[in-house]
């Protein structure tokens, strides 16, 4: 492998995104052959024909109200081997409890837009003792027989009490069964974030504790157990606090940006995870994307194949293997000569060296200086040998309405 080749690039209009975009997008993706469903902060839009058209769907109307009615933090995920198309939508809080709701279709019916089965949680259906807190920042994974879902949980006051994944067999869900569940809490690490590609283990990671910065904490779930082993492994230390990354309008794009891993992946027996680090003295003069790759089996550190510039910021990144193995990437670059720009990409193993392709350049930064909170790719089902990602860039002026979404297939070559 020693490029990236862009093979579909479909952009969305304000019509089929219903003018709810955001500099805050949050986009997520997933298809079904031709059939592919895209989901931003407020809007969701579908394509029955591999993204020539599009049409929108209302995560607002096309399922029941819930505590306050729809929020945000929309996540999708396809599961092959079952033929599942799994939808996260968070729901507001109301009253000191909030919803995030599960939804789960079968097959290659997105021209079926209410043909959804549905399970709901709240803090106090995952534990009765978690009045008065609410759900937040919520992604999926799937190992050979479960689903899992990772969120965070704070209290009225916005304060974190805990991060939990939950445990869900996958085949109550193929059959639409209730279903009972297992979940492991955390209040030391904020943020657990899982791994795409785990088979039978599913391994997840934070930050060790709350405020460190040499450490992380891997967690690893075998899915004949019920108990959950956790391991400390050193890395490089790196900078969070306030980022900054000025593009040519003199606008800070990553105002928001902040640590938490929002790339994880398992391949061939390879761990690897990536945040969003401040810069890092004069070698490193904006903020970058720290990577760190671990043996699952030793849990030994492997390398440390960071993106970074001098030119520019990198940010927002995520991972999924294709069913090769290989790493696909997706990412924003910005600040310095560049405005918010999209990027995908892959993971060259022989060079140990990243390969990146530009989807689209933005033509401003945002006007509030917010951007985030992540971005998705997805192998391409259902050969999983190349990549589907949702993307957004600003184009023609600095506000929500100057967004316009895109879906980018690629490959490596």
């Amino acid at each position: 492998m020693n490029d990236v080749k862009i093979t579909k690039l479909s952009i969305l209009s304000d019509t089929v995104t219903n003018d709810q975009t955001s500099t805050i997008c949050e986009c997520s993706i997933a298809n079904n052959g031709s059939q592919i469903l895209l989901t931003g902060n407020w809007f969701a839009s579908k394509s029955l024909n591999g993204g020539n058209t599009w049409t929108h769907i209302s995560p607002v109307s096309n399922f029941p109200i819930a505590d306050g009615g729809f929020c945000c933090d929309q996540t999708l995920l396809y599961d092959k081997g079952r033929d599942l198309t799994f939808w996260l939508l968070q729901y507001l809080e109301r009253q000191g409890t909030n919803t995030l709701r599960l939804a789960v279709k079968k097959g290659k019916t997105l021209n079926k837009e209410k043909d959804w089965q549905l399970w709901d949680f709240s803090p106090q259906s995952i534990n009765p003792a978690w009045k008065n807190q609410w759900l937040d920042y919520n992604h999926a994974a799937l190992s050979d027989n479960f689903l899992y879902i990772g969120t965070n949980v704070f209290n009225t006051n916005d304060v974190f009490t805990r991060s939990i994944i939950i445990r869900i067999p996958l085949k109550s869900l193929e059959t639409g069964q209730n279903f009972t569940f297992d979940y492991y809490e955390t209040k030391a690490d904020f943020s657990l974030r899982c791994v795409q590609g785990a088979t039978t283990t599913m391994y997840f990671v934070a930050h060790a504790g709350t405020t460190g910065n040499n450490k992380l904490r891997v967690f690893a779930w075998p899915e004949n157990s019920t108990t959950v082993t956790k391991t400390d492994i050193a890395v490089t230390a790196w900078s969070g606090g306030q980022y900054e990354a000025k593009g040519p309008d003199n606008t800070n794009w990553l105002m928001r940006a902040d640590y938490r891993i929002t790339g994880a992946w398992l391949s061939n027996g390879i761990l690897g995870f990536m945040w969003t680090a401040n810069k890092r003295g004069t070698d490193r003069p904006f903020p970058h994307i720290r990577v760190v790759r671990i043996n699952a089996a030793t849990m030994a550190k492997l390398d440390e194949p960071d993106i970074w510039s001098p030119d520019y910021a990198f940010a927002y990144p995520d991972a999924y293997p294709n069913a090769s193995g290989e790493v696909g990437i997706t990412l924003f670059l910005g600040g310095g000569i560049k405005n918010p720009t999209h990027l995908v990409g892959s993971f060259n193993t022989a060079t140990t060296k990243w390969i990146l392709k530009m989807v689209r350049e933005g033509t401003n930064g945002p006007v509030q200086g917010k951007w985030g909170d992540y971005i998705t790719v997805r192998p391409f089902a259902p050969d999983n040998k190349t990549w589907i990602a949702a993307g957004y860039t600003l184009q023609g002026g600095k506000t929500q309405n100057d967004v316009q979404v895109h879906a980018v297939k690629f490959k490596a070559v």
